[in-house]
């Protein structure tokens, strides 16, 4: 039995990606504008855990 905890790894990585927004951008103030980059960077984590931790690279056609 192993855990993975993949909520910790997208929170961190959707906070991440927030920071830099506003970091970058300190006039947005709408959450449309940072959420879209921090949605990105978590559908790209995502992809990258399905692949690499759980397994599933390579079994498109199993």
């Amino acid at each position: 039995v192993c855990k993975i905890n993949i909520d910790s790894d997208g929170r961190l990585a959707m906070t991440a990606a927030v920071r830099k927004h506003l970091a970058e951008n300190p006039g947005d103030f709408d959450p449309r504008q940072y959420l879209k980059p921090a949605r990105d960077e978590l559908v790209k984590m995502y992809s990258r855990k399905n692949r690499e931790v759980l397994g599933s690279a390579g079994h498109l056609d199993d």
